[in-house]
């Protein structure tokens, strides 16, 4: 399904929030609708996003922004952290204010959009907000942090929400369905870089684990997960999520990628009976493009991926599980494999 978007023959800027990769690869089918209308697009990202758009999209021009860099934690809830780093982010959201003021003298640009970073819009050029979250699942203070949120998505010209329009067929539930008290909301269906193959693909792996966000919850979930499963008859391909050349040990029965394209990705994907992910809205629309279900693990505090975790098991039969929960017995029942599931004697 192409996103419903309005723009053509138009020098566009595209500014994706640098929390995780899931903006950055929902950007991509954006990105390819754009340049089919005829428009040039040019990115403004951190490196390590750039590195990744490089791979999957030609005929794009970049320039470096710097990110928010938000931080999560082992021992303090997320919504305590994100209060602690509140300050910051306001200094960053008025430095992006800066940033594009200063770009915009130096560079002709017709749109500004902005997936999730609230201080890039100018009222010298037409700019737009894109977010699945209209409504905010705070923890607590969840009226300030809507009102705030709203605060911000009014100052844009357009909000794009990358849903369907029609309740009953959404895939965020309330979270883009709730009472937002904002007019200037368009529905532009599903953001995925992937689409539904009608081939079959032999299985190569018993179960594909792919793993993303900010640290130190990813490494956590990584090491819960190589635990889980080491000493297991299990052919496992892990995707790492990760720009590193560090070499790392894992069990044998475990296939390893650091980072892998979307040809790559869905060759994984198609290839294995079974995935274990976040419940990310990005990689959520991925699986709904592929037809896959998958159990999912939402980052813990993260109160989106909570309720999206919980909202897919509802209506999608999706199976979740918590972080701290993870065993080998629960992990094995929830994917399926029970029956086949030989313990042996491995070392990492």
């Amino acid at each position: 399904m192409k996103p419903n978007i309005p723009y053509s023959d138009k020098r566009i800027l595209i500014c994706p929030l640098d929390w995780g990769l899931g903006h950055a690869s929902r950007c991509v089918p954006l990105i390819k609708q754009l340049q089919a209308q005829n428009n040039q697009v040019v990115v403004a990202c951190t490196d390590w996003q750039k590195t990744f758009l490089q791979n999957e999209i030609e005929g794009v021009a970049y320039t470096a922004l710097f990110g928010y860099n938000v931080k999560y934690s082992k021992s303090i809830s997320l919504g305590a952290k994100l209060f602690l780093q509140s300050l910051r982010i306001s200094f960053i959201i008025k430095k992006e204010r800066s940033w594009l003021k200063e770009f915009l003298t130096h560079n002709k640009i017709d749109v500004v959009i902005s997936d999730n970073r609230f201080g890039l819009y100018n009222k010298n050029v037409e700019s737009v907000f894109i977010t699945h979250q209209l409504f905010v699942p705070a923890p607590f203070l969840s009226g300030m942090v809507n009102k705030i949120n709203r605060y911000y998505i009014k100052k844009y010209n357009a909000c794009w929400v990358p849903d369907f329009e029609e309740e009953e067929n959404s895939l965020t539930g309330k979270l883009a369905h709730g009472d937002s008290k904002l007019k200037q909301i368009n529905y532009i269906g599903p953001l995925s870089r992937f689409t539904r193959s009608a081939s079959t693909s032999e299985k190569k792996y018993d179960v594909l684990i792919l793993l993303s966000g900010v640290e130190p919850q990813r490494t956590l979930l990584e090491e819960k997960l190589t635990e889980a499963f080491a000493g297991t008859n299990f052919k496992i391909a892990l995707v790492r999520g990760i720009e590193s050349d560090i070499q790392k040990q894992f069990p044998g029965n475990f296939s390893i990628f650091n980072t892998a394209n979307t040809k790559e990705l869905e060759g994984l994907f198609l290839t294995s009976h079974e995935i274990i992910c976040r419940s990310g809205y990005s990689t959520l629309m991925d699986l709904r493009a592929l037809g896959l279900k998958a159990l999912l693990v939402p980052t813990p505090g993260q109160t989106e991926q909570e309720y999206l975790a919980q909202y897919w098991h509802e209506k999608f039969r999706f199976n979740c599980i918590a972080q701290n929960n993870i065993n080998t017995e629960d992990i094995v029942t929830l994917l399926g494999l029970k029956e086949n599931f030989v313990l042996q004697k491995q070392s990492v």
